[in-house]
C-alpha cells in the first residue's frame, strides 16, 4: 500500500507540473516519452523481446512520431516518416523471414504506429481549433472522462455489482459498475463546467447540454479501451504491462482507456466546433 501511495503521489506531482507549464514543447516531450515507453511495454507483452531490430524500430517510432504530429513546422514529415516506417517493417520481414512471423511484424508495426497517434491526440485536442482558447480545460475534460469512469466503476461495482459485464475478459467488471462509472463522469464533468463557466471563462460559456452527454459517451469508449487491454494481457498471460509506477503498473496500464478516449474526443470535438459553447 505504501509503495502504491508513494508512486501515485509522484505521478500526480509530475502530471500537475506538466499541466501548470501548459507548454507545447513540454507536452510534446512528455508524450514522446510516454509513447516510447508504451510501445516498449506492448512489444514486450506480446513476446517480441528477441526481435531486436523490429522491436526497437517500433520504439524509436513511438518516440519520434508524436513530435512530427504535434509540432506544426514538422507536420510535413508525417507522410515521409509513416512511409519510411512501413518500408522498414517490410524490409525487416524480408530480411528476417525465417525468424520473424508476419503477425509479429503487424503487431510491432501497429504498436509503433497506433500508440503514438492515439497519445498525440491528447495534445492535438488541447491545441485544436475549439480547444486552443480553453487553457487546460480540454486536457482535464479528456482525463476526467477516462479516469473518473474507471474510479466510479470500481466503487459502484464494489458496493452494488451483481451482474458480470464480461467475465471471460475482466471478471470483476459489472453492469452496475459500468453505470456507476458513466454517472460519475457526468457528475464530475458538471462540476468542472461549473468551475470553468463561473470562475475562469468570461462571457463565452461552455455548453452543459453538449459536453456532459459527450463525456458520458466518452467514458464508455474508455471502457472499450480498458477491456481491449485486458484481452491482450489475458491472451499473453501478463499481469501488468510495465512497472514504471510501482503498484500501479506501466504507462499502458494507466492510459489504456485514454488511448481510445483521446482520438475519439479529438475527432468529435473537431466536428462539433463552436457547438461546445452555449
Amino acid at each position: 500500500m505504501g509503495k502504491r501511495l508513494i508512486s501515485a503521489g509522484v505521478g500526480i506531482v509530475i502530471g500537475v507540473s506538466i499541466l501548470i507549464f501548459d507548454n507545447l514543447f513540454v507536452y510534446c516531450a512528455a508524450i514522446c516519452f510516454f509513447s516510447a515507453v508504451a510501445v516498449w511495454e506492448l512489444t514486450r507483452a506480446i513476446k517480441c523481446e528477441k526481435l531486436t531490430v523490429l522491436r526497437w524500430s517500433s520504439i524509436v517510432m513511438g518516440a519520434v512520431y508524436p513530435a512530427v504530429m504535434i509540432i506544426d513546422w514538422a507536420n510535413f514529415l508525417i507522410l515521409p516518416v509513416s512511409m519510411g516506417y512501413v518500408l522498414l517493417m517490410a524490409l525487416v520481414m524480408l530480411k528476417c523471414h525465417k525468424e520473424v512471423r508476419f503477425e509479429q511484424v503487424l503487431a510491432c508495426g501497429a504498436a509503433g504506429g497506433l500508440l503514438p497517434v492515439a497519445l498525440s491526440s491528447i495534445i492535438l485536442l488541447r491545441y485544436s481549433e475549439c480547444g486552443k482558447d480553453l487553457g487546460i480545460f480540454m486536457l482535464l475534460y479528456l482525463l476526467f472522462c477516462a479516469w473518473f469512469g474507471d474510479s466510479g466503476a470500481y466503487f459502484a461495482g464494489t458496493f452494488f455489482g451483481k451482474h458480470k459485464l464480461c467475465p471471460n475478459i475482466s471478471p470483476k467488471k459489472t453492469f452496475e459498475g459500468l453505470v456507476g462509472g458513466v454517472v460519475t463522469v457526468g457528475i464530475v464533468t458538471t462540476i468542472l463546467l461549473v468551475i470553468y463557466n463561473n470562475f475562469i471563462l468570461g462571457e463565452q460559456q461552455l455548453s452543459y447540454a453538449v459536453l456532459i452527454p459527450l463525456s458520458m459517451v466518452a467514458s464508455l469508449v474508455g471502457v472499450v479501451g480498458d477491456l481491449s487491454a485486458s484481452v491482450i494481457k489475458r491472451e499473453y498471460s501478463v499481469k501488468d504491462f510495465g512497472n514504471i509506477m510501482p503498484g500501479h503498473g506501466g504507462v499502458l496500464d494507466r492510459f489504456d482507456s485514454v488511448i481510445l478516449v483521446a482520438p475519439f474526443l479529438y475527432v468529435v470535438m473537431s466536428m462539433l466546433g463552436g457547438y461546445i459553447f452555449a
